[in-house]
C-alpha cells in the first residue's frame, strides 16, 4: 500500500514522536516550516509537537494522539517528524494501526523514527520513508540542501519509478550549536565526496527495509521485527557514534538470527563522526560478518545522520548491480 503523492498546495503535518527538540529549539522549527512553505506546501503543527517533557516531547498518550490526528485529518497529505530521539518505542502499544491503514499518508523521518517507520509498514503494509526530518534537514541554513530537496520532490511528488540514485558530490557532518544559534550565522561547511564504496561485488533485488541500526534494536523480539526474506537491508549509525566493535556485535546477532541468509543486498550509510581508521575497521567487519554470503554491499551512502541525504522508501523494490555501479529504486514510492 502506498500513500497518494504530495502536491504543491497540500498540507504537511508536523509531529514530535520522540525527543522534544522542537520545544527546545523553536527557531529550527520555524525555519523548517518556512522551507516547506517556500516549496509550496501548507504546514500544520501537531498540538503537542512544540512541547518538551524531560527527555521526550510529551507523554506517550499525547505524542500518539498527534500522530492519530494527522492520519485522520483530511487536510493533511504528508506527516514529517521534527527529529528523532530514543523513545518512539513508547508509542508502539498505543498506535491504532487500523486507523493508519484506513488513511494511508506519507510518513517520514529517520534515526529513532525508524521504530515507527518499520512498525507502521509491518502492521499495515503502508510504505514509509526513511528521510529528512524537519529540524535536522528542512531547517538547514540558508536553505535545504539541493540534493536532499531533489530526492524529497522526486520521491514524494512523482508517482513513477524513482530510478537510479547518484551519490551526492559533497557532504557534511559539521554541527553548528543550535543552543547558541550558530546555525543561523553561516552555512555548514561541505567537503568533497569520494562517492560510494562498492565493498562487495554482485547484484541483487529486493524490498528496501532498514534504518538507524541502534533504533532497529528496539524492535528485536517484538511483533514489529521485519520479515527479511528477499529484502535489501539498509542501515546507518547515529550521532551517538556506536563503535565498530559495537556494530560487529550487532551484525553477529543478525547472522545468528538468520537475517543474512535471507537478504539480497546490504546498504550502509556514511557513519557520522567516524575517523578514516574507524571506517576501515567497519569495512573489515562487514566483510568478515558476511563472508559466507554472496550479496553485494555498498558503503558510505548518502542517507542517515550526515548531510545531505536521499530518501529510502521502506517496502519499495530496489536493485543493486556492482558491474554497472548502479543502485536504483525500481518502483514508485507514491501513487496518483
Amino acid at each position: 500500500m502506498k500513500a497518494p503523492k504530495l502536491q504543491r498546495g497540500d498540507t504537511v503535518g508536523i509531529v514530535s514522536p520522540s525527543w522534544g527538540g522542537a520545544g527546545r529549539f523553536p527557531h529550527r522549527l520555524e525555519r523548517g516550516i518556512e522551507q516547506l512553505e517556500t516549496l509550496g506546501f501548507r504546514v500544520k503543527v501537531g498540538l503537542h509537537a512544540r512541547n518538551e517533557h524531560g527527555y521526550v516531547s510529551d507523554v506517550a498518550q499525547n505524542r500518539v494522539a498527534d500522530l492519530h490526528a494527522m492520519f485522520s485529518d483530511p487536510e493533511v497529505t504528508a506527516i514529517i517528524a521534527t527529529i528523532g530521539g530514543d523513545h518512539s518505542c513508547h508509542l508502539l502499544p498505543l498506535l491504532d494501526f487500523n486507523l493508519i491503514r484506513s488513511h494511508p499518508k506519507i510518513f517520514m523521518g529517520f534515526s529513532d523514527i525508524t521504530v515507527l517507520n518499520i512498525a507502521i509498514w509491518k502492521e499495515t503494509s503502508l510504505t514509509t520513508y526513511n528521510g529528512p526530518a524537519l529540524l535536522t534537514d528542512f531547517a538547514e541554513y540558508p536553505h535545504l540542501f539541493d540534493y536532499t530537496q531533489s530526492s524529497f520532490l522526486r520521491t514524494l511528488t512523482e508517482a513513477k519509478a524513482i530510478g537510479a540514485i547518484e551519490p551526492s558530490p559533497t557532504w557534511t557532518e559539521e554541527f553548528l550549536d543550535w543552543g547558541e544559534r550558530k546555525d543561523l550565522m553561516r552555512a555548514r561547511q561541505l567537503q568533497p565526496s569520494e562517492g560510494w564504496k562498492w565493498l562487495k561485488e554482485g547484484s541483487g533485488e529486493g524490498r528496501l527495509v532498514g534504518g538507524c541500526i541502534e533504533s532497529l534494536q528496539h524492535l528485536r523480539g517484538t511483533r514489529f521485527w521485519p520479515d527479511w526474506h528477499d529484502t535489501i537491508l539498509f542501515f546507518e549509525t547515529s550521532e551517538e557514534k556506536p563503535s565498530p566493535e559495537t556494530i560487529d556485535a550487532i551484525l553477529m546477532d543478525y547472522e545468528n538470527m538468520g537475517v543474512f541468509q535471507q537478504i539480497k543486498g546490504l546498504l550502509v550509510g556514511r557513519p557520522m563522526a567516524y575517523t578514516l581508521e574507524e571506517k576501515g575497521q567497519l569495512h573489515e567487519i562487514l566483510l568478515e560478518r558476511t563472508q559466507k554470503f554472496t550479496f553485494p554491499i555498498i558503503t558510505e551512502m548518502d542517507f542517515g545522520h550526515t548531510s545531505p541525504q536521499f530518501i529510502m522508501p521502506i517496502g519499495c523494490q530496489a536493485r543493486i548491480d556492482s558491474e554497472l555501479e548502479r543502485f536504483a529504486i525500481i518502483e514508485s514510492a507514491v501513487v496518483d
